[in-house]
């Protein structure tokens, strides 16, 4: 019986690793080790259009990151335990709310925050947004900035994706994972997806923290209440950023 004959030779280059890419390989390394679930919905965004169209005719040049910045914010605000992290034999709970913000690099992948997220307006944090984006893509962000989010969003919307599910980082608990809009603006609507690990929050209280993220943003009137004064620069707009 004749022998198989050898497979071709592949051509391959072998790139090493960078240290920001060895950074995100450990930090994947401990998502998997988190035993994580997800839970799913989809928000309508009709009021929510209408109230962004008005500031932004107003000079406040807001995404709808931004918003969902605000909402996740104040939402963890009414459900401490999701602003929190596993420590071993205990739960930390975190009194500053720090929403990171997934930021794509030619290089790799980072989450600065926007440090008392709950404490800003609209304008702030559209404003800390662009901010730590520049910084992101210039290698000048804080250390605070850089290590320091209590709780993530991860929007690739701007990319076309509809839905997906993200891996919580440690040490956080959570993560909000955001797909781009779609439809016309009176029946607009995103897909939102919760990532938790589950030795810190159970099924129950993710799902009533997503409840309040997607209730805040479908009834969107508190956000005129802290969208700041003064115009602002226009923010670039792909769907869903």
């Amino acid at each position: 019986m004749d022998e198989a004959a050898p497979a071709a030779q592949q051509r391959s280059q072998r790139v090493p690793l960078s240290r920001m890419r060895r950074a995100i390989t450990a930090a994947m390394n401990l998502s998997a080790q988190v035993p994580q679930f997800t839970l799913d919905r989809t928000i309508a965004l009709a009021a929510a259009a209408a109230l962004r169209s008005d500031l932004r005719a107003e000079g406040l040049a807001i995404s709808w990151e931004d918003i969902l910045a605000a909402a996740s914010a104040r939402a963890l605000r009414e459900h401490p335990g999701v602003n929190a992290s596993f420590d071993g034999d205990a739960i930390l709970r975190h009194e500053d709310i720090n929403v990171g913000l997934a930021t794509a690099l030619e290089e790799g992948l980072v989450s600065p925050a926007i440090l008392n997220a709950d404490r800003r307006s609209l304008r702030e944090i559209a404003q800390a947004r662009r901010a730590l984006r520049e910084r992101a893509a210039a290698g000048g962000l804080h250390g605070s900035e850089l290590y320091g989010a209590t709780f993530t969003l991860s929007n690739l919307g701007p990319y076309g994706i509809e839905r997906f599910r993200a891996l919580v980082i440690p040490p956080q608990a959570a993560i909000l994972a955001s797909g781009r809009v779609l439809g016309p603006d009176d029946a607009s609507r995103i897909n939102v997806s919760l990532s938790c690990d589950h030795r810190v929050i159970d099924g129950a209280p993710a799902a009533q923290f997503l409840a309040t993220v997607c209730d805040l943003i479908e009834q969107p009137d508190w956000l005129r209440q802290i969208a700041g004064q003064g115009p602002d620069r226009p923010a670039a707009d792909a769907s869903g950023g």
